[in-house]
């Protein structure tokens, strides 16, 4: 998996030296896809991946929503964590960065814990299904008209509290 990261990371690097940049404006009608990989502060180090997709329901305001898949074995046994959000960003379209869409917000969701022990015994080791809520930072730089390169950060309030962070590529569909 570290690999695949380290893979990711040096083709989306070359393709930013090689790409001409378009135009990076978040307006409304656009709606945006992002495959992911990223590093969560908890789960022993293991990246979760996903998808996350937004569409633009104003000028400056998109709501779409993120699946992501992250799993870990524990000295007892493994652990996978699914997460379903919602979520709504308000995006700084008026900022003076033609390549850049900068934008926060937040996210609602749910997380689907499984939890499989090796042994049967079940002590020292939690966690359970919950809902999530996470404020989130992001910001997309545009490669081309339709490719940009994804970065958000959030902090999860609930079910693991922590901080996280993604890299993608985003698709203007």
């Amino acid at each position: 998996m570290k690999k695949l990261f380290v893979i990711v990371v040096l083709v989306l690097a070359l393709g930013a030296g090689l790409a001409t940049a378009g135009p990076a404006e978040f307006s409304k009608g656009n709606f945006f896809l992002t495959p992911q990989v990223g590093f969560a502060s908890w789960g022993g180090g293991v990246f979760p991946f996903g998808v996350n997709a937004e569409y633009a329901v104003s000028e400056n305001v998109g709501l779409g929503g993120s699946v992501m898949y992250q799993g870990w074995t524990e000295e007892l046994g493994s652990v996978s964590l699914i997460s379903f959000a919602f979520q709504a960003n308000y995006h700084f379209i008026k900022l003076d960065a033609s390549k850049f869409d900068l934008y926060a917000g937040a996210e609602l969701g749910y997380g689907l814990y499984n939890i499989t022990y090796d042994s049967g015994f079940s002590s020292g080791i939690s966690g359970s299904s919950g809902f999530i809520l996470a404020p989130v930072v992001g910001g997309r730089y545009f490669l081309s008209p339709t490719i940009a390169l994804s970065l958000r950060l959030t902090g999860s309030l609930v079910l693991r509290p922590g901080f996280g962070a993604t890299v993608g590529v985003s698709f203007k569909l």
